[in-house]
């Protein structure tokens, strides 16, 4: 029994020293950091919002600042033939144009059209076309007469000469020859001196006998110089104050009818018991009776031929 408390008190004081002792560490600590928050605060977003204003884009054009276009023809650098030129002219519509500052009209289709007499050589054409905005076009064109067969000239009395300006503003500047007291006798050596240009014209004007009468060989002996002239015009004469009128315009027509090259224009028929168309002396022509003449020169040279105002 004693034994048996010895040995326990043996044991008891063996279990008290192993409780004081430290113990050795066999385990393995692991430190973790905080799990991180899976939660995201996203960044705070203001819509502004929507607006229903519209952008309204402004309809009101800037004036047009292009200038008309204008086309003609004769182009530029063309060659014609023909004394009176008929020159055209295209543009777009509602346009006012001068030609060679001259108003021309111009028609719904922004065409005109305007009849010119031609220099022989360079002749040049000013215009000018202005819009209904506003906007000129200032152009010129150059075209060249060149005709094959020569140029129109014409002869004559202080009738023609008193009608020049109407006559070459249809038959061409420079053309007309006249003078005061010339008579039909004069016409040969006239016409000699013209077939004797470098370049001759084709056609030649007479109006003469206002200052004596004609007579039949008077025509003959003119016609002998210009048997070769491709057409010789004869204007016949109103001067009811002298005694051979009737005399000049019979012989007058009489001739015409003898050669093939010959035309006559009528002055005295239109004109006859118009005292309106004349000065106080019933021969010379008023402004009226000087476009007359010259439209009735001009009727008898070109075909389908629009009468100019004066």
């Amino acid at each position: 029994m004693k034994r048996l408390m010895i040995l326990l008190a043996l044991v008891a004081l063996l279990a008290a020293a192993c409780s004081s002792a430290p113990a050795a560490d066999t385990s393995t600590t692991e430190t973790f950091a905080p799990m991180e928050s899976t939660t995201t605060t996203a960044p705070e977003t203001t819509v502004a919002p929507e607006t229903t204003t519209t952008s309204t884009t402004s309809t009101t054009q800037a004036p047009e600042v292009e200038p008309p276009v204008v086309e003609t023809t004769p182009a530029d650098g063309d060659v014609v033939d023909t004394y009176l030129v008929e020159f055209t002219g295209s543009s777009e519509t509602a346009v006012d144009v001068l030609v060679n500052d001259e108003p021309v009209d111009v028609d719904a289709q922004g065409t005109f059209v305007v009849m010119l007499p031609s220099d022989i050589g360079e002749n040049e054409v000013a215009i000018e076309a202005t819009d209904e905005d506003g906007n000129t076009t200032v152009m010129s064109t150059t075209y060249v007469f060149a005709p094959e067969d020569g140029w129109i000239a014409a002869i004559g009395d202080s009738v023609m000469l008193g009608s020049k300006e109407e006559l070459e503003m249809r038959i061409g500047p420079g053309t007309v020859d006249a003078t005061v007291s010339r008579q039909f006798l004069d016409a040969p050596g006239l016409v000699r001196d013209l077939l004797d240009r470098e370049v001759p014209p084709q056609v030649i004007i007479t109006a003469l006998g206002t200052n004596g009468a004609v007579q039949a060989r008077h025509f003959d002996e003119l016609m002998a110089v210009a048997a070769d002239v491709p057409l010789m015009v004869f204007v016949n004469v109103h001067v009811p104050t002298r005694n051979w009128e009737a005399t000049s315009n019979r012989e007058i027509a009489a001739g015409v009818e003898r050669y093939d090259n010959a035309v006559l224009v009528d002055w005295f028929t239109p004109t006859d018991g118009r005292p309106d168309l004349f000065a106080a002396d019933n021969f010379h022509p008023t402004q009226v009776g000087r476009v007359i003449y010259a439209e009735l020169v001009a009727e008898a040279l070109y075909p389908n031929w629009n009468p100019l105002d004066g």
